[in-house]
Order: structure tokens, then sequence, then C-alpha cells
């Protein structure tokens, strides 16, 4: 992300970053959840990265999340997760049709393993 945003100069209207995440007892697997800010886990390295580049260009950057557990994460995807990434979708498109403008560039990244939905 951050080398696009270099490429583009900066000209890029919105980020709408999509993930997986840990849901919390009592959700259910496949909530969709939906925030601001850089949806990346792990150590934080890439995140800083991508902060860096968003902060240097004042890019708004929106987080679209499929919640579920840690044995999702590792077995086969559940019909419920499945099922949701229809509803984040249709989350992302009202996110680019709130926050760009007809001509504007938006970069959405599939976070992680988000980038085997398309297949």
């Amino acid at each position: 992300m951050k080398q696009i945003i270099e490429e583009n100069n900066g000209k890029i209207s919105t980020i709408i970053a999509v993930d997986a995440a840990q849901k919390l007892e009592g959700e259910k697997p496949g909530e969709v959840a939906e925030g601001v800010g850089v949806a990346i886990g792990g150590p934080g390295v890439e995140q800083y990265k991508v902060e860096e580049a968003i902060l240097k260009h004042k890019i708004p950057i929106n987080a679209v999340v499929i919640k579920e557990d840690i044995g999702d994460a590792v077995s086969p995807m559940r019909k419920e997760v499945f099922e949701a990434a229809e509803v984040a979708i249709d989350r992302i498109k009202r996110l680019i049709l709130e926050r760009t403008k007809k001509g504007e560039s938006l970069i959405i990244a599939g976070i992680g393993n988000t980038i085997g939905i398309g297949q």
C-alpha cells in the first residue's frame, strides 16, 4: 500500500482494508464489523508503514472485518464466514459510494487470506 500511495503522489481518496478479526466471546462467526484504521494483525511493522504513508498524505482509511475464532483461521472455511463475504462486499460498495467521487482513486486492500475470497 505504501508503494502504491507513493507512486500516485498521495492522490488516493480513501483506503478500505478488509481482513478477518478475532471474534469476542458471545459473537457469532461471520459477523461483519466496520471501523476506522488499518486492519492488519501481527506484530505491527506492516501497519506502521501503511499508517506512516497515510498520515503523510492525509488519506482516510476504513476497515471491514469478518469475525472468526482461532479455529476458523486454521480450518476449512465455515458456511457463516463464507456467507459473510457477500455482506462485506455490500459494505465495501457502500463505503466506496459514500467516500469517493467519480474519477477518484482508492485502494481496496485484502489483508492476509482475504485475497482468496475472489477465487
